[in-house]
């Protein structure tokens, strides 16, 4: 599935400048693309807007050549295909390992979900870990179980709020290696978004930079400066 914005704004209400001004991107069906800018930037606003948790004042957002949202039309988070894993992980506490995965297949008949379930915890490598709750796993882990619960509804369109920043130094790149294995294994069209250059090298096939409200393109991710080299512009809150 293929993503676009076309002049897209948008503004909280209680904010006195736009999160996003006259966005306009493009991703190729497959493509994995990274947003890299400072906290407060409006990055997390656009996955916001692809996901159906916003509403554009202006613009157009397309998803699979079909227009999702714009000033006339909006198309509801769950019929768009997408799967969101947010920064905070957002697991549910009371529930298991298995029943976060499944939580969002409850059209699916019981034999489904169990094999949808084994097909998820194969692919994150946790299959010990079914019956343990968030509480009882590592940073790591629960990252893997957010992203295993983003999938498992086998979505086409896969988006990641700054998905290494809750990770220490050690497991990051492990974890971003072991996140590209299984979204290019899957073929999934992904965008994911970060204030740290070096998430995106080895990962992503192109860059964009958000400053001003508005997004660039970067060199290849094999080019990118280092993080401690990068400066990025402070202008926005």
């Amino acid at each position: 599935m293929n993503i676009q914005l076309k002049d897209v704004r948008f503004q909280y209400a209680c904010a006195p400048e736009c999160a996003v001004r006259g966005v306009t991107f493009h991703v190729q069906p497959g493509e994995k693309v990274a947003i890299i800018g400072e906290s407060g930037c409006g990055k997390s606003t656009i996955l916001r807007l692809i996901a159906g948790l916003e509403f554009p004042g202006k613009g157009t957002v397309i998803l699979d050549n079909r227009i999702v949202a714009d000033e006339k039309r909006f198309v509801p988070p769950e019929q768009r295909g997408v799967g969101y894993v947010f920064q905070d992980y957002a697991l549910f506490p009371h529930m298991t390992v298995a029943e976060n995965i499944i939580f969002g297949l409850r059209r699916m008949s019981r034999e489904a979900k169990e094999k949808r379930l084994d097909t998820m915890l194969e692919l994150i490598c946790m299959e010990v870990y079914a019956k343990r709750y968030p509480h009882e796993l590592s940073g790591g882990q629960q990252q893997r179980v957010a992203l295993a619960r983003a999938l498992a509804p086998q979505p086409a369109v896969l988006l990641l709020d700054e998905p290494f920043s809750n990770l220490d130094r050690m497991l990051q790149r492990t974890i971003r290696q072991q996140l590209c294995q299984m979204v290019t294994q899957i073929g999934i069209t992904t965008l994911f978004v970060t204030h740290d250059p070096e998430d995106t090298i080895g990962f992503a096939d192109r860059v964009l930079q958000m400053t001003h409200c508005q997004l660039t393109e970067l060199p290849r991710p094999d080019r990118l400066p280092r993080a401690e080299e990068y400066v990025s512009d402070r202008s926005i809150p």
